[in-house]
């Protein structure tokens, strides 16, 4: 019986090691590198947080390193907040968080700053206390440790969780009235909208258990854990899957939803007020995309920027005068791909432009070719010939050694 309980556990442990990996993956692997992408992965690591924290709890870990004990309890009041700041993100097409965004997190806060008396204690203190409430799993949902009253933290947390559900349905809702129906019926749009509202509603089916189990114990549980090691691991295996089946949803919406608003008469003498700073802005407009298109397309098709070997965002950025941040969200607003596969695609165009309109390049290799369009390497050449135009390269340019 021993040996299966440890099996069960060690089951959710992985699915925390999952999380932090995919996590890990939209951080530093991902080549969107958009909002949407760092608050998921934010997402990802708050879930994780807790399926490693409840289950190191039935381990000795503890006792061992007391000071560790509600060291990330902020995690369980971030998650709520982010997913919120995710949908909303992936809807509005933001490229920066807002300024006041950061009230999201004040319940964590409060939490991190109620635990202080725990964490000024010594170790002999903490361990003391600690098997106490080790002994007595009803005590870990009180947190008699804190010096706010007991049993706060869950409906506290219950409530963040829940009014952050309700506002992801809302944005929902909110934004699928002003979509133009030929901007939802791109495949890509579709399938981003589907995946923000069943990420929703996984979170809804997250809360609703808990709060149910905390209220009406339907589980028959004496304390929460059980019911949070499955909601939680569920909840990590779906988005890990999702991700795994579905990338291109990272990238978001395509194009751009031009909003139909009336125009107000212009009268005379009238003063129109200065736009809006750069600085504070979040998501690019219509009119400042085309504008960023022509600038872009511009520059690529007069000074071929993309032949230099190693070219970067960084680079494009200083040439441009643009933020990197904004033409990373742009180019994956834009056109629905990164940078690498935006540039790529332009390297390949431009050699087969050039070996119809010059015989000079007729006897280049695979590798001349390539060292010609700026690609770094035979094998990056070769996958970028075949992801645009769907052959081989030797079937576009010839066959050649």
């Amino acid at each position: 019986m021993e040996q299966h309980i440890n099996w069960f556990y060690f089951s959710f442990l992985f699915s925390g090691v999952l999380g932090f990996l995919v996590a890990g993956i939209l951080l530093f692997a991902n080549k969107t590198d958009s909002l949407g992408s760092r608050l998921l992965a934010g997402f990802l690591i708050c879930f994780s947080i807790l399926a490693v924290n409840y289950t190191l709890m039935t381990t000795e870990f503890y006792l061992r390193y007391p000071h560790m004990w509600r060291a990330f309890g902020w995690a369980s009041f971030s998650f709520a907040p982010l997913a919120y700041l995710y949908v909303r993100s992936v809807l509005e097409q933001s490229f920066k968080i807002r300024k006041w965004d950061f009230l999201f997190f004040i319940p964590a806060l409060i939490h991190a700053i109620g635990h202080i008396p725990f964490y000024i204690k010594s170790s002999e203190e903490k361990v003391s206390f600690l098997k106490t409430v080790l002994q007595n799993p009803k005590m870990i949902t009180l947190e008699p440790e804190s010096w706010l009253p007991d049993g706060y933290a869950v409906p506290l947390r219950i409530l963040v969780g829940l009014g952050a559900s309700v506002g992801q349905f809302l944005l929902l809702r909110k934004w699928k009235k002003k979509y133009s129906p030929e901007f939802l019926n791109q495949e890509q749009n579709k399938g981003t909208y589907k995946w923000l509202f069943l990420f929703s509603v996984v979170n809804a089916i997250f809360w609703g258990l808990i709060a149910l189990e905390y209220f009406f114990h339907f589980g028959g549980q004496p304390t929460l854990n059980l019911t949070l090691l499955l909601t939680i691991s569920g909840t990590i295996l779906f988005v890990s899957i999702y991700l795994l089946l579905q990338p291109q949803i990272l990238y978001g919406f395509k194009g751009w939803n031009k909003e139909q608003v009336p125009e107000l008469p212009t009268l005379p003498d009238t003063v129109i007020s200065d736009p809006e700073p750069e600085s504070k802005k979040t998501t690019i407009s219509f009119e400042q995309g085309q504008e960023i298109k022509r600038s872009l397309e511009g520059h690529f098709e007069k000074n071929l920027p993309f032949r230099k070997r190693g070219y970067m965002i960084s680079d494009l950025s200083r040439e441009l005068n643009l933020p990197a941040y904004m033409l990373s969200a742009f180019i994956n607003q834009e056109y629905g791909k990164n940078f690498n596969e935006l540039i790529n695609e332009y390297r390949v165009n431009y050699l087969v432009i050039e070996m119809r309109s010059s015989i000079d390049h007729s006897q280049y290799t695979l590798e001349a070719l390539g060292n010609l369009a700026g690609f770094n390497s035979r094998a990056a050449f070769i996958a970028s010939v075949k992801k645009t135009t769907g052959k081989k390269p030797s079937e576009v340019f010839g066959r050649r050694n």
